[in-house]
């Protein structure tokens, strides 16, 4: 945005808290505050737009934001509003409601998510699914909810030709990587890599996807049905950015506060 790279901070547990930084050369700065939990960000049309809770918001190339869409206006309740992408034609975004993920982890455990094909699997409300938000603020279901397959999306990327493009989502809790096109839902990866934070479809048939419960980002080539471990050891590797440009990917460490260049081959 304005060729410059923008992070959102999701900062504390205080409402308000939460920013939008610039990285002026190896400076961050303050571009927008006041909102609440910040996450996933978008660039269509002059505006930043990005997720905060149960809020989507727009900025402005100065920092002004406005209210894109806040919690009475979805068509149904929203709790967990994360990765946001913007559409082919740069006019909308898409926004994953991921459900609380609270419900998917293991309150004993650090950052454990509950097993598969268990009760808690089970009991899970499968409400997550996929926004449409244009810019005036019409909301549209893109992904409907309920399908088992996909019961918390995070990560949300748009793939495939201006003509026929599809949505490509990771769900958080069983790592799936899932698309959907023309009203179906397919598994591209089925439980490829749980707590799926980004995903990012690069050339050849690879799909890049971080996990912030294991700390750590993957290359799944498709055609060899083989993952890499590109790299690891981080505490909560979030919503990465695939620099098609220079040929990287930027992951942010969130609890960490750290941002990782990742060179690709």
């Amino acid at each position: 945005f304005q060729g410059k790279l923008y992070v959102t901070m999701i900062g504390g547990e205080e409402p308000g808290d939460g920013a939008i930084y610039v990285l002026e050369g190896d400076e961050p700065k303050p571009f927008a505050s006041g909102f609440n939990s910040p996450k996933g960000i978008a660039f269509v049309k002059g505006f930043l737009v990005i997720a905060d809770e149960t809020t989507v918001w727009k900025i402005n190339g100065k920092g002004k934001a406005t209210k894109l869409a806040e919690a009475g206006d979805f068509p149904a309740e929203v709790e967990f509003l994360n990765d946001v992408a913007a559409n082919r034609e740069r006019d909308a975004v898409y926004v994953t409601e991921m459900s609380h993920p609270k419900r998917m982890f293991d309150p004993d455990g650090e950052r454990q998510l509950w097993p598969l094909g268990g009760e808690h699997e089970a009991n899970l409300p499968k409400t997550g699914c996929v926004y449409k938000i244009t810019l005036d603020g019409k909301i549209s279901v893109a992904v409907p909810s309920g399908d088992k397959r996909m019961p918390g999306p995070n990560g949300v990327t748009v793939v495939g030709t201006k003509e026929k493009p599809f949505l490509a989502m990771g769900d958080f809790f069983t790592g799936n990587i899932v698309a959907y096109q023309d009203g179906k839902l397919r598994v591209i990866a089925k439980n490829l890599l749980r707590g799926a934070d980004a995903v990012e479809f690069g050339k050849g048939g690879i799909i890049y996807v971080s996990s912030w419960s294991q700390g750590k980002v993957i290359a799944y080539d498709r055609k060899e049905k083989k993952s890499t471990t590109l790299i690891e050891g981080l505490t909560t590797a979030a919503d990465m950015c695939l620099d098609r440009k220079v040929n990287q990917l930027i992951i942010p460490d969130m609890l960490e506060g750290k941002l990782h260049f990742l060179p690709l081959e």
